[in-house]
């Protein structure tokens, strides 16, 4: 058992053993076909040239008046005097299976045949052919009961066939041979075919451990056959998202731990100076307050990161985007109000269909309704519209906009705006809208900054 379970295991020992079972049971059959085929065959000639030779021995019966007697003047004439150039002999055995008139055979082959006969029993007036052994040799006999001279005896007929069985016999060692020497030439073929199947596999396995122990550098591997080398660009590309990846949270986390350290620290200044009074209380407790609120915000935005992050997505499910839109405008319009913003919101289309993961697609809305807000002087307006078989909302405020040499960067995390703030807001909005395979862009208007998002759609109305 354990040496199965090694075979079913080891890849190259699979081929072997799968190669050589193909090859003995192809064999096999082909080797069975043709002895059943070829003694069938000699069997079927046999039978038909001895039946001939008894038919011919009943039509050669002749009356001689002189003995008042039938005589047969035919003996194994015509089609039934040769089989595969084989004479079909006969001679004449009594009731005691003793020889009668009977000297051109030879006695040894003759009394042998009439043993076997004597055993079978030869009471009937046709006894059919019969494949019989004598010693080493193999013979059709078949024998009628004659009802001339000799009378009351048999007619015994036989054909000798042991050199045609020897030949199915050099058919069958040479059969052998060939097999033998094929099933050789299989397993060297086997071999290098394995062997050819193996080195790959094992190489790309080495890769695959590499990358698993965080070693995400790509292979400079190269293989002739297509389907190994498709494994070797894929199992590269997923080296480099991998280390991209992975570098990507290095430098997130190196970031928030710098952008949690800050109000920490102001947390902490504060406090211990209410605790040593050398700070005004109500001042001290507002800034606290206020570096709470910001501290609080920061780590909801790092734990939202941290989902959007997620290398498996949540199911999506399709929704309708203006209905979303006005959704969020509502919830945002109390915020807007505090700080005397207009908040106005413009619809091409009551109905545009988009496939997305709801929660996200939210945040990201309310992200952007956001940072106008912090930024807007008077007005905020939002427009949604359908273009290029994509679902767009653009946010435009009336503010100071942004930077030009900043705006490659807005969408970065953690990077430094105006004023020093730095915030992960916009990041959140690129990351959830390329996991949905659309596109954030930033630009500056006349009046302010410009936030275009587009999504892929599903149906319009």
């Amino acid at each position: 058992m354990k040496y199965l379970r090694h075979i079913s295991r080891n890849l190259r020992s699979s081929i072997l053993v799968t190669f050589s079972a193909l090859l003995f049971f192809s064999f096999l059959l082909v080797g069975l076909s043709l002895n059943i085929a070829a003694n069938q065959y000699i069997r079927f000639g046999a039978e038909r040239a001895l039946n001939d030779a008894m038919d011919a021995h009943f039509i050669g019966l002749s009356f001689d008046p002189s003995t008042d007697m039938f005589f047969s003047h035919v003996r194994a004439r015509g089609n039934s005097v040769d089989f595969f150039h084989r004479a079909i002999r006969y001679f004449h055995v009594d009731n005691e299976y003793q020889l009668v008139g009977t000297t051109a055979v030879a006695y040894t082959v003759v009394s042998d045949i009439i043993g076997v006969l004597e055993v079978k029993g030869a009471d009937l007036t046709v006894f059919e052919p019969v494949r019989i052994r004598v010693g080493s040799n193999i013979y059709f006999v078949a024998a009628v009961r004659t009802m001339v001279f000799p009378l009351n005896a048999f007619a015994v007929y036989y054909i000798d066939v042991t050199d045609l069985q020897r030949i199915t016999a050099t058919v069958n060692l040479r059969l052998i041979f060939i097999v033998a020497a094929i099933w050789f030439v299989t397993i060297m073929m086997s071999t290098y075919l394995a062997g050819s199947l193996a080195r790959p596999l094992r190489s790309l396995t080495r890769f695959a451990r590499q990358i698993g122990n965080g070693d995400f550098t790509p292979s400079n591997m190269s293989f002739t056959n297509e389907e190994f080398e498709e494994l070797n660009q894929t199992l590269n590309h997923t080296a480099k998202q991998l280390a991209k990846y992975d570098n990507d949270q290095k430098a997130f986390f190196q970031n928030v731990s710098h952008e949690l350290r800050t109000p920490l620290m102001s947390i902490k200044s504060y406090a211990e100076g209410i605790k040593y009074g050398v700070m005004d209380h109500e001042k001290a407790t507002d800034t606290i307050l206020e570096c709470t609120n910001r501290l609080t915000e920061m780590v909801g935005d790092i734990l939202y990161v941290s989902r959007i992050d997620n290398i498996t997505p949540p199911m999506m499910e399709e929704i309708n985007f203006p209905a979303l839109i006005e959704e969020r405008v509502a919830q945002q319009r109390a915020l807007a109000k505090q700080k005397d913003l207009n908040l106005e919101l413009t619809l091409e289309r009551d109905t545009i269909l988009i496939p997305c993961v709801t929660s996200y697609i939210e945040r990201a809305v309310d992200n952007l309704i956001s940072n106008a807000i912090r930024h807007a002087n008077t007005t905020i307006k939002l427009e949604v519209f359908e273009e290029n078989s994509k679902a767009m909302l653009r946010v435009t405020d009336d503010g100071p906009g942004f930077e030009p040499d900043k705006l490659p960067h807005v969408f970065e995390r953690f990077y430094k705006g105006k004023n020093g703030l730095t915030g992960i807001g916009l990041s959140i909005v690129k990351s959830v809208v390329e996991q949905h395979k659309g596109t954030a862009t930033a630009q500056n208007g006349e009046t302010g900054a410009i936030l275009i998002i587009s999504l892929p759609i599903g149906i319009t109305n």
